[in-house]
């Protein structure tokens, strides 16, 4: 197959590799599991290898764009035959992403990961919302921690309802607990954003985020009584924490109260 592309021209051959031709660029990749890794290599069955989708970018780099676990597996195990690969010539590092994304669906690939490949591919919103978590000091990761954030799809949410208003609970959020990982949790995250969309401009951002920072027992203990105030009203946990957070923003308030969140 060849295919004519902005860059020049795309061509893909079946070719057959062995271990220790290959390459993983880590940039592109999402993160490797090991523990699946080893579960393969003990239980290693090379007809389970099928066929690795790859990407010719020199005789030393013929990245792995799809199959990474396998060949890890492969490797692992000591295997020494051949293995079957699609590999493709011309490919851009953003068309490695795009055809990572068509090669593998949401069963297969966690939201992180379409993410970062997303962030490759060059994808606008996903562009957006990594500079906005940059500028508030986080970055997207698997790994709970210190300025992590896992909830990418309760990112991803509330980015669909209104880009600022995402943008703004990322800086609530942040300001009133910090950089630690309950902070962005996906529930605390939509509630808090839902409230922005809605009230847009009524809300006084660094007011919502000291009373917030307040709150007894921090970003668990205000997710926790949200969660115990669902027996008896309607709704989700965002929801419920958003109710929690118009009650919270709206004491001693007159004339700038919120309406009720219902």
């Amino acid at each position: 197959m060849s295919n004519p592309t902005k860059t020049g021209l795309v061509t893909d051959e079946i070719v057959e590799v062995k271990v220790g031709d290959l390459w993983v660029d880590p940039a592109v990749q999402r993160a490797i599991k090991k523990h699946r890794v080893n579960t393969m290599a003990a239980n290693f069955d090379p007809t389970a290898l099928g066929v690795l989708t790859t990407s010719f970018r020199s005789p030393r780099r013929i990245h792995v764009i799809d199959g990474q676990h396998r060949y890890r597996a492969a490797e692992a195990a000591g295997w020494t035959g051949k293995i079957i690969t699609h590999q493709y010539k011309g490919l851009t590092i953003a068309q490695e992403a795009a055809l990572f994304r068509k090669l593998n669906d949401a069963d297969k690939v966690s939201a992180v990961d379409r993410f970062i490949v997303a962030c490759v591919e060059q994808d606008p919103a996903a562009l957006h919302m990594s500079a906005i978590l940059t500028t508030e000091g986080w970055t997207v990761s698997p790994y709970s921690g210190e300025g992590r954030l896992t909830a990418v799809s309760s990112l991803e949410r509330v980015y669909s309802l209104d880009p600022n208003a995402a943008k703004a609970a990322i800086h609530v959020l942040t300001i009133a607990f910090g950089h630690r990982p309950a902070a962005m949790q996906g529930s605390l995250l939509v509630g808090v954003g839902r409230v922005v969309a809605k009230f847009k401009l009524d809300v006084d951002l660094d007011d919502l985020a000291q009373r917030l920072s307040k709150f007894p027992g921090g970003p668990d203990a205000l997710v926790g009584h949200a969660r115990g105030l669902m027996a008896t009203r309607t709704g989700n946990l965002s929801t419920s924490i958003a109710r929690v957070i118009v009650q919270l923003y709206n004491q001693r308030r007159r004339s700038t109260a919120l309406p009720p969140w219902e």
